[in-house]
């Protein structure tokens, strides 16, 4: 009974490899997964937790398992993309445009996010009775910054910074926090004089914290919203799926549902990734903010 029962395994795999060449198989000849890597500031056991409604959404519509990997730290997750040891991957746009610069990513769809709009802005927020009110006036001041490879949390910032005639590196003493509340509460309690975030994820945020010690003094350029990128390595028609399935997501009830539970994300849908748009804003941020 057992043989005959992995006999009509192997029978309906090979059928779903006929219908679905892009599918791979493992040594045991069942669908190898499909190795989905986050880029996040936050704790990996949250990430899995935020990540794996979409995780399963994604192995039920591409008929293949998916498998979500949490490198400690942005540096980590950009070592497995050069190493190819990640198939697809959610990163910020400036890690995108680095990894593209190295053929290591082909952009495959990007996040739109609560406002409708695949673009963002960072703002800047000190306490409110700091006295300040310009970035002018934070020369030579501690602020807190998220992540030296991120977009909304350093890249648009530091380019607003510099618009103000700041070099945040040298005239600035920088610290990068790694996590949205903790750059908060070192505003409110006087650790830094100010700190900077995507504008969308510090609404976010006021509905959780107590913000109302806070002013916002300055709001930057508009910068690319996060992108899922895939491994120039992934079987191309098996590309064409996943990309299929995320645009796709929010025509039906399951892929609505998974949306929803991405609201802390600032996810609202995937769309496609448009090259000439996202990357041009993002070399005029690079180029702006001197990295």
């Amino acid at each position: 009974m057992k043989l005959l029962y992995r006999q009509l395994v192997i029978l309906i795999l090979q059928l779903c490899l006929l219908l679905n060449p892009g599918v791979t198989l493992a040594a045991d000849d069942t669908p190898a997964p499909i190795r989905l890597g986050i880029l996040s500031t936050a704790e990996p056991a949250r990430i899995h937790a935020e990540w794996q409604a979409f995780s399963d959404y994604l192995a039920m519509t591409v008929g293949q398992p998916v498998s979500i990997t949490v490198p400690r730290g942005f540096d980590k997750l950009v070592e497995q993309i050069d190493d190819g040891k990640v198939d697809i991957f959610y990163i910020n746009s400036y890690v995108l445009f680095r990894a593209k610069e190295k053929g290591k990513v082909i952009p495959i769809a990007q996040m739109m996010n609560l406002n409708g709009s695949v673009f963002s802005r960072s703002v800047v927020f000190v306490r409110s009775d700091s006295g300040i009110s310009q970035i002018a006036q934070l020369k030579g001041e501690k602020v807190a910054f998220l992540n030296a490879q991120g977009s909304g949390g350093y890249l648009s910032p530091r380019a607003m910074f510099y618009q103000s005639g700041i070099k945040t590196k040298e005239e600035t003493q920088e610290l990068f926090t790694q996590n949205l509340s903790t750059s908060i509460h070192k505003v409110l309690l006087g650790d830094v004089k100010a700190a900077t975030m995507c504008g969308l994820n510090f609404k976010l945020m006021s509905e959780k914290l107590d913000v109302g010690e806070l002013r916002v003094i300055a709001t930057s350029d508009e910068y690319p919203e996060d992108i899922i990128g895939a491994h120039p390595t992934l079987n191309p028609e098996l590309r064409q799926r996943i990309s299929r399935a995320l645009y796709t997501m929010s025509d039906n009830e399951a892929g609505r549902k998974v949306l929803a539970g991405m609201r802390n994300l600032k996810v609202q849908k995937f769309v496609p990734y448009d090259a000439n748009v996202t990357e041009t804003v993002t070399r005029k941020l690079i180029r702006e903010a001197k990295m």
